[in-house]
């Protein structure tokens, strides 16, 4: 795979966290913020860091945003900013523009100005959170879309020295097992073939739609 390079504008604590976790792979990260000691403080991961105002085209070209596969408008404070960063991201030629959003009417304006996808993080961690708390035999709640979300749960007694060929689980619940950690911090084993056997206190991890999560104590018990 071809090295990526990925563009990070505003790096309040949203922006902060995305540079927190691409430094840890194989990318580079260009960043534009209007702070020089937050983009200092980045300095030694970043390919490129930039002080500067987001809103500003000749900035973001110099800056090599034009580079970028993608780029994350991490700032949802202003809209007149946040569309400003994102049209002239599409203008520079950016293939996928992300943008950070607080409303659905900033939402609606940012697709409009040619957003590839826009995000709410406190409010689809909250969705996470409390589908979380609501069914508690799931460890882990991630939300891919409004219909579907990836789950990380124990199997139930039932399921234990069972394997998938037996119980069926998509065929009768529409529940797709991608993989198990032996541990809460083992790595993520997705070899998982039908002989596989469900084994007492292994984390399972399973892509399930929303009407079946909305059952989802029904099936585990």
């Amino acid at each position: 795979m071809d090295k990526r390079t990925i563009g990070i504008l505003g790096l309040g604590v949203f922006g902060r966290s995305i540079i927190n976790t691409l430094c840890k792979y194989n990318c580079d990260i260009i960043a534009v913020d209007d702070h020089d000691d937050v983009i200092n403080h980045f300095e030694p991961v970043l390919a490129r860091g930039v002080v500067g105002d987001i809103t500003d085209y000749d900035l973001l070209q110099a800056a090599g945003i034009d580079t970028c596969d993608t780029v994350v408008v991490a700032t949802g404070d202003n809209l007149e900013s946040s569309v400003l960063a994102v049209m002239h991201c599409k203008s520079l030629g950016v293939e996928k523009v992300i943008a950070k959003v607080k409303s659905k009417t900033t939402r609606k304006v940012l697709l409009k100005v040619g957003a590839d996808r826009c995000i709410s993080p406190e409010r689809e961690t909250g969705i996470s959170l409390a589908k979380n708390i609501l069914h508690q035999a799931t460890t882990d709640v991630i939300e891919l879309d409004k219909n579907v979300a990836i789950v990380e749960f124990y199997p139930p007694q039932s399921w234990i020295g069972k394997n998938l060929a037996q119980l069926k689980l998509r065929q009768n619940y529409n529940l797709n097992i991608i993989g198990f950690r032996e541990n809460p911090d083992g790595v993520l084993n997705i070899d998982t073939p039908p002989s596989y056997i469900f084994k007492d206190k292994e984390l399972l991890m399973a892509v399930v739609d929303s009407q079946t999560f909305d059952h989802f104590e029904d099936i585990t018990k």
